[in-house]
């Protein structure tokens, strides 16, 4: 558990970590709760706010037209072809349709249809009912009377046009079939019945073709008898009576099939095969806005999108909050974590009461970081333990002292050595003059034996501290003689275990000169404050300066981040038997931040 990378992810876990969506769901609750409002909120004042349009529907019916090919076969129009009703659905909402109910109902002088064409057509609406030909017409505007009276108007209009246009062709038809006998037109003259003898209808019909056959048959029988009598023989007088009746009975059927003909082209035996089937009503409530339906799909896009923002925003933060993080970005073992915590006073006399409390979850957790780093060194020589951290802030300072604490709570001789010479500030804590330390010793000392003076006893059993003594002008070449390896080894001898109060990694190198000395290294980022790119940087200086590295430790642990420092409450409130407390004690998950680099 010291310094190994942890093994690679499979491709399986790498590809959905639904633990890591959990805790952004928990870790980001406020951001998906914030945009959830805000949309939600946004939705509810448009519904209760905005001007109620109602929406008025006629049912047409529209037939495909199956015209008869009886008089004029061959010659009429057939309404086969498959976008028939595409086409009628675009006539339904053609410009000079709307442009005549427009113009037809005087809607320039009403205010949803007063911006023209334009408007009448946004409003109008065409929904085919699903496998049958009807097709419902909807017109939406703020006054329900007006959209039930624009939505019939329009359903009415394509009727008549629909009329119009079949009459359009046959009146064409009829034109160039009938020049003299259009409607309207001059009648035709005697010899009309000629003219037609070759129209299929005429040619195809079986009385005209019988009589026909008879008026042959007399014919040639007539012929046959002007060759035997003169033309005044009562035989002949009679034969030609004959003819001349069957003569005029053809002409009056060929009449009667060109009057028929007339009748349909002109229009009179034309149907037509669109219908009105239920006139619009005039809407009792309104159709825009659907409050109900408008807020439930505000309050699924609002915890959509605030979702999706909480990953945006997790996806942007680079700093360290989880195990997870410890363990995939820094390639470190996770030691445990440190919740925030309430230190009414920042001295050393605080932070002991502090970890020493029945109900502390500090304590708790630094007594677990001590178990996990005795874990770590099992088998090993790790007396001497630096503990750093990135940068300024992260609480190194305060991870040093209350590990100090808990180690010498076990019995353990502990010597804490303040090893930032640049800005100290365990001397004050632990309330200890500055006048000699560690400085002193690294610049003038001639022996090792000489740091046994400047080791002041901190008041806390079995826990000694070596101050950093006066700041040197040069703390770098200081590190760097051989007394410090002297002062280790001598401490070594003394003492169960030396804690090292080191500086940052960044800006400055001297916690790498301390690496030369100490067994090991406890590394210490602070709950959503460390940058984890910084942070991986800093891990690999220490790792190329040699230093083992026993793991992590998060501090600053909110129970409001969905992490640990709920388990904790958890655990020791009832699983205990302590009653839980009204108010967060010291060091609870909601107290604040610790002092100064705490």
């Amino acid at each position: 558990m010291s310094d190994a990378r942890p093994p690679q992810e499979s491709p399986e876990a790498a590809d959905i970590d639904l633990a890591h969506y959990v805790q952004v769901l928990s870790r980001r609750r406020w951001i998906i709760l914030a945009v959830f409002t805000i949309v939600v909120l946004s939705a509810a004042l448009y519904v209760y706010t905005a001007r109620p349009v109602f929406s008025a529907t006629a049912m047409l019916l529209i037939e495909k037209e199956q015209r008869a090919q009886s008089y004029n076969e061959g010659m009429m129009v057939e309404s086969t072809a498959d976008d028939y009703y595409q086409t009628q659905y675009r006539l339904l909402t053609s410009r000079s349709l709307l442009k005549k109910v427009h113009e037809g109902l005087g809607l320039a002088r009403q205010e949803d249809f007063a911006g023209g064409i334009g408007a009448l057509e946004g409003a109008v609406s065409i929904s085919p009912v699903r496998r049958s030909r009807l097709v419902n017409v909807s017109v939406e505007s703020h006054d329900p009377e007006l959209a039930a009276e624009v939505a019939n108007a329009l359903s009415q209009a394509f009727v008549d046009e629909n009329v119009e246009s079949k009459l359009y062709i046959s009146k064409e038809i009829l034109r160039a079939l009938f020049p003299a006998g259009t409607p309207g037109g001059d009648k035709a003259g005697p010899g009309e019945a000629i003219h037609y003898d070759s129209l299929p209808a005429v040619v195809n019909s079986p009385l005209i073709q019988n009589l026909k056959g008879s008026y042959a048959a007399l014919e040639a029988r007539w012929g046959d008898l002007t060759r035997r009598y003169t033309p005044e023989h009562p035989e002949l007088i009679r034969l030609k009576s004959q003819m001349e009746a069957l003569k005029g009975r053809i002409d009056g059927e060929t009449r009667k099939i060109v009057e028929g003909m007339k009748a349909e082209l002109s229009g009179r035996l034309l149907g037509n095969n669109v219908r009105i089937i239920d006139p619009a009503e005039v809407p009792r409530s309104p159709s825009k806005p659907r409050k109900l339906r408008t807020l439930l799909i505000a309050s699924l896009l609002g915890l959509m999108g605030g979702y999706l923002v909480a990953l945006g925003v997790d996806a942007l933060d680079q700093t360290i909050h989880t195990q997870e993080d410890i363990e995939r970005r820094l390639g470190l073992a996770f030691l445990g974590s440190v919740p925030k915590a309430e230190i009414p006073g920042d001295s050393a006399t605080n932070y002991h009461e502090l970890l020493a409390g029945p109900k502390s979850f500090t304590g708790e957790a630094l007594k677990n970081i001590r178990t996990m780093i005795g874990f770590s060194a099992a088998g090993k020589d790790q007396k001497v333990l630096l503990v750093t951290s990135t940068g300024q802030g992260e609480g190194k300072t305060f991870m040093a002292m209350s590990l100090a604490m808990v180690f010498a709570q076990l019995g353990e001789k502990v010597l804490l050595i303040e090893g930032d010479l640049r800005r100290p500030n365990l001397h004050r804590r632990f309330q200890l003059s500055r006048e000699q330390g560690l400085s002193h010793f690294l610049a003038h000392s001639q022996t090792a034996e000489e740091a046994a003076a400047l080791v002041k006893p901190s008041g806390i059993p079995n826990l000694d501290v070596l101050p950093c003594g006066k700041i040197p002008p040069n703390p770098s070449e200081l590190l760097s003689t051989p007394r410090t390896a002297a002062l280790v080894a001598w401490a070594k001898q003394r003492y169960d275990r030396i804690l090292i109060d080191g500086t940052p990694i960044f800006p400055i190198t001297d916690a790498l000169l301390w690496g030369h000395h100490a067994q090991a290294a406890l590394f210490v980022v602070k709950f959503g404050g460390t940058n984890a790119n910084l942070a991986s940087r800093a891990v690999q200086k220490l790792r190329e300066g040699g230093l083992p590295l026993n793991g992590a430790v998060v501090n600053q642990v909110t129970a409001k981040a969905g992490t640990y420092g709920d388990y904790y409450y958890y655990y020791y409130y009832y699983h205990s038997d302590y009653a839980k407390p009204d108010e967060p004690q010291a060091g609870g998950p909601d107290a604040a931040a610790p002092a100064e680099d705490a």
